[in-house]
């Protein structure tokens, strides 16, 4: 543990914590409790045990309860105002309505004017003195040092909804505002944690190291995959990305089961874990603490259906494919209130089906997607005409290929933009759509290269579906040695050889890997269209050589993946896997350092 970390573990057991509200909390307490004639530090305990409840509430699928709940107290108690601007957040961003975007910004923006009422004021002469010297933190009451934290995290919620809610390139510009006071507001917050030593009790304290905890360690954890030369220029603006660092204070927001922001804590690791780290295809997966927070929250809400999605992917993952498709489905029966859930499962058993070959099954749910699914329709539409082009392959339905042209001629025009970017996997596709009306596409090409640019193969790790999807790969592979005079033969060649060495490090056969894999570049100037393909395969040369261990080897490779002058499709995912293990290269290295030292 850091020294930083060190210095401001609790001084008290939460589990011992003794609050004479919470034991005998009941809902219709909350109702009738007037919170604008209590003292502020009666209002604020008073309101943590109610958001405690609130999120109970949030994990037994009872969201229109909870937006009730939060509503009733919203114009005199600053915490049930900063519940319904997250609960609206969260709905928001599942939807991406512009309608609900809206909503969820007004309900933020009036906890932020809350906030300033809230908010202690510091006079010039204050604000001159605290450039000089440590800010006194013991003039802050809790309510007002709760405002603090609370102002950090809308901001951050606000930037979310202002990236996602607009196309243009402005929202960038004003996300990033919003993210660089949700940044120092935190900053100051950590230091208020370090420093305050007057709370009026254990129980306000807890909340507050919970919720410090939790926002200082997603701005660490998220910024942490950042490339080093953007992560340089933000560390100059007063941003950090310490990986070790927000683990140990995501590990500690978790630690504090009484801790209200616990369970939103453990939603964000979970989300990291198993959906950022799967489709950026990381190197650091923690599977045994993501194994024990979901068990934990399945424990207390069995039917909670921001558990049970992220048990089926955490069983997509381990490979249960039969195992994720039940609880997918059954997490998609248990409510219907918040339908946007329903996508969350669908995308991930758009995979499961795909993974089993179940062509079928696996176009009708991205073929909803599309048209359900705010998010990358593109991506959806484009993967529903590969399904139907292995559907028509395998069972010999030439009959779908009108239907199949149809969608790929579509996917260019569904192209969106997130803060006037689009995502490198949306474009990929949509540059692959134009391909394919241009010179049509093989089949198992298509769908190879679209498990690659999701990192579908981390969740493919059964011999036996490895071995299936080798065998059609090296089949298509002697199909096309065949054709070597034809155009762009090496590219599609090329492009077997990139999964086919992704397939064999999965069986852990490296030698072979690494052969496929060096083909290509020896090959790079046979390539004559799909520059993406060497830089590709540098990077994964350079993952093989680190499950060998051969550290030295791999660094070489990936750097060399990084250093491509050549703009290519799927880059910034390349720099962003690049950067994750080359950070861990350095740690391992330093670590035997360290011991060699000792």
């Amino acid at each position: 543990m850091s020294e930083t970390t060190k210095t401001i573990e609790i001084r008290i057991d939460s589990s011992n914590v003794c609050n004479r509200f919470r034991s005998d909390f009941e809902e219709h307490e909350d109702y009738y409790f007037d919170y604008s004639a209590m003292s502020e530090n009666e209002s604020l305990e008073k309101a943590l045990i109610a958001t405690d409840h609130l999120y109970n509430l949030f994990y037994k699928n009872k969201f229109d309860e909870a937006f009730a709940f939060a509503e009733h107290h919203i114009e005199d108690s600053l915490y049930h105002c900063h519940d319904k601007g997250f609960l609206s957040c969260v709905y928001a961003l599942l939807t991406l309505e512009k309608a609900e975007m809206d909503k969820a910004k007004a309900a933020i923006e009036k906890t932020l004017q809350f906030c300033e009422r809230k908010r202690r004021p510091n006079s010039l002469l204050e604000n001159l003195s605290n450039l000089i010297w440590q800010t006194d933190f013991d003039k802050y009451t809790d309510y007002e040092i709760h405002a603090e934290l609370i102002y950090a995290e809308s901001q951050a919620m606000m930037a979310l909804l202002t990236f996602f809610g607009d196309q243009s390139f402005i929202s960038l510009i004003k996300g990033a505002f919003r993210v660089r006071a949700s940044n120092q507001a935190l900053k100051f917050c950590y230091e208020a944690l370090k420093n305050k030593s007057n709370w009026d009790s254990d129980e306000n304290r807890l909340q507050f190291e919970s919720g410090v905890c939790n926002g200082v360690g997603l701005f660490n954890l998220y910024l942490s995959i950042v490339p080093d030369r953007i992560l340089r220029l933000l560390q100059m603006a007063g941003f950090s990305g310490d990986y070790k660092h927000a683990i140990a204070l995501l590990k500690r927001s978790t630690e504090l089961k009484s801790g209200a922001r616990f369970r939103v804590t453990a939603l964000c690791v979970k989300a990291f874990q198993l959906y950022v780290t799967q489709i950026g295809g990381f190197c650091d997966y923690d599977i045994k603490w993501t194994q024990e927070l979901i068990d934990e929250l399945q424990s207390k809400f069995p039917n909670a259906i921001f558990v049970l999605f992220f048990s089926a992917k955490f069983n997509l993952m381990k490979g249960n494919l039969e195992k994720a498709i039940e609880e997918f489905l059954e997490c998609m029966s248990l409510q219907e209130s918040w339908k946007q859930i329903h996508n969350i499962c669908r995308w991930d058993l758009v995979w499961a089906y795909a993974i089993k070959q179940d062509w079928k099954n696996a176009a009708e749910i991205a073929k909803r997607l599309r048209f359900d699914c705010s998010y990358s329709p593109a991506s959806n539409l484009y993967e529903y005409a590969v399904f139907k082009m292995m559907e028509m392959e395998d069972e010999r339905k030439t009959e779908l290929k009108d239907e199949i042209d149809r969608a790929m001629r579509m996917v260019p025009q569904l192209k969106i933009r997130y803060a006037g970017k689009t995502i490198p996997q949306e474009k990929f596709f949509c540059t692959r759509a134009i391909h394919y009306i241009e010179e049509g596409r093989e089949p198992i090409i298509a769908l190879l290269e679209t498990f690659y640019i999701w990192n579908v193969f981390s969740m493919i790790n059964n011999e036996k579906t490895i071995q299936s999807f080798l065998q059609r790969a090296n089949e298509k592979l002697e199909e096309l040695q065949r054709k070597k005079n034809s155009e762009n033969v090496f590219d599609q060649i090329s492009c077997l050889l990139l999964v086919k060495g992704v397939l064999l490090r999965n069986l852990r056969e490296y030698e072979n890997s690494i052969k496929c894999l060096q083909t290509i570049i020896q090959c790079e100037n046979l390539i004559s269209r799909d520059t993406y393909l060497v830089p590709h395969a540098e990077l994964e040369l350079g993952i093989t050589f680190f499950k060998c261990c051969n550290y030295q080897e791999s660094l070489k490779w990936i750097r060399a993946a990084k250093s491509n002058e050549k703009k290519f499709l799927n880059e910034a995912v390349l720099l962003i896997r690049a950067h994750q293990f080359i950070k861990k290269i350095k740690e391992i290295e330093s670590c035997d350092e360290t011991d060699t030292h000792l």
